[in-house]
């Protein structure tokens, strides 16, 4: 019986360790209005699927219900893309006494990212937003 929970319990172990957890990486901006450019770096070791959300921390000032981006990827072998996205932005504050919250906006589902090393992303935002506190990227593996 004993061995048996044993067995269990590092089974369990392993596969909580073979789990790839998600990986958000953020920056601060400027809080009274977010116009400037921000970049995050993400380290890429697997050819693992992944979905992507930008992922801002906002405040009660953040009243926008759709956000327009550029969105820049630089590559390891110096490539890169970009592309202009706009995103419904809806935010619900479960606590009328929050004062801040993080939302994610997904982004781009089901993307390998085909070399190991570091990607750089940048965000800009077409106009400038008042209410967001830090921008980045949730890269989630595609479970």
């Amino acid at each position: 019986m004993r061995s048996t929970i044993l067995g269990i319990l590092c089974c369990l172990t392993f596969a909580a360790c073979t789990i790839a957890p998600d990986t958000v990486v953020m920056k601060d901006v400027d809080v009274s209005n977010w116009k400037e450019s921000v970049s995050v770096e993400f380290n890429n070791d697997s050819e693992q699927v992944r979905n992507l959300s930008i992922t801002l921390h906002v405040n009660s000032r953040f009243q926008t219900e759709q956000i327009a981006l550029q969105v820049k990827m630089y590559s390891p072998d110096s490539l890169y893309h970009v592309e202009q996205v706009h995103l419904p932005c809806a935010v619900e504050w479960s606590q009328p006494t929050a004062s801040s919250i993080d939302i994610e906006l997904p982004y781009r589902q089901g993307v390998r990212l085909k070399c190991k090393g570091k990607y750089l992303f940048e965000i800009t935002p077409l106009t400038s937003i008042a209410g967001v506190e830090a921008a980045g990227i949730n890269f989630q593996a595609n479970k």
